[in-house]
């Protein structure tokens, strides 16, 4: 007996209300399970706290706390911990045992930097970039310094011109006393600034095979003033704590967390970290 027309409708509705309902359950993004995969770190999250590793893909950073110079731990085995080791240049960084920022991918182009203070790799969210031909005492064998190349591109080599305001509102505020956005910092005893490498030390300053010799971006730079702790200078002259306390006031009226004793980030609010004695704002 052939089906009626009426039987046969019923059917097919019946088959597609079940197709459809197969096609939510299966699609990802269909249902209420896609906030749950951003909001764990498998999305593209940004920000301290994204789950991602640094230099990842999106832009994640390693949260504040576990970061080797945020995670209360001396992870070298020098007796100083966190903001206490000379080599920790900010609660973003995660070697405590050299200069490098411990960040995969970071700064591994021969000529290029970005801006070497806010956690992850690449150039293209802080809209830094300073080329290492330009530096006439860079002694980088892949990259040395190029006059011609400087010549014929100097709004690009300009120390006091070359980055974007976008740089300079994005990483200069992370950057600690007596450096530029691209790890070229002044130090106490070093006949030059010196570039942190992951090959320096704050024992290597004046090795200017491991720290080496680099010119400052003016433009983007903190300078370290007499009574400021710095990279490099872990302790003030006998003038600037005459009373026991912290003995200067931070850039922009942010609190200070150094004192004689040292760094105290326990000094900081909430989306700061302290940087050379001043708990400066953390990449939002």
């Amino acid at each position: 007996m052939q089906p009626s027309s009426r039987s046969t409708s019923f059917f097919i509705a019946a088959l597609a209300v079940l197709l459809v309902g197969a096609f939510f359950v299966l699609v990802p993004g269909c249902s209420s399970s896609v906030n749950a995969l951003s909001s764990d770190g498998g999305g593209a999250s940004t920000g301290t706290g994204g789950t991602m590793g640094a230099g990842g893909v999106g832009g994640g950073k390693i949260p504040i706390g576990q970061t080797q110079c945020s995670d209360g731990i001396d992870n070298d085995g020098d007796g100083k911990t966190d903001y206490n080791d000379p080599e920790c240049v900010g609660p973003l960084d995660n070697d405590e045992g050299t200069y490098a920022t411990g960040i995969p991918g970071d700064n591994i182009d021969a000529c290029k930097q970005d801006c070497f203070f806010d956690g992850n790799s690449g150039m293209g969210d802080d809209g830094c970039m300073w080329q290492l031909k330009c530096d006439p005492l860079t002694n980088n064998a892949s990259c040395p310094y190029d006059q011609s190349y400087a010549e014929s591109h100097v709004d690009e080599c300009s120390l006091s011109a070359s980055q974007s305001q976008k740089c300079i509102d994005s990483c200069r505020k992370l950057v600690p006393n007596g450096c530029d956005c691209f790890g070229c910092c002044a130090v106490p005893g070093a006949a030059t600034p010196i570039r942190l490498a992951p090959t320096c030390t704050a024992k290597d300053f004046g090795d200017p095979t491991k720290c080496p010799p680099c010119t400052q971006v003016t433009q983007c730079m903190t300078p370290c003033g007499h009574c400021d702790y710095c990279i490099g200078k872990e302790t003030l002259p006998a003038d600037c704590a005459t009373d026991g306390g912290t003995p200067y006031t931070c850039p922009g009226g942010l609190p200070a967390c150094g004192g004689m004793y040292g760094m105290d980030p326990a000094l900081c609010p909430t989306d700061t970290g302290c940087i050379t004695g001043c708990c400066r704002i953390l990449v939002p």
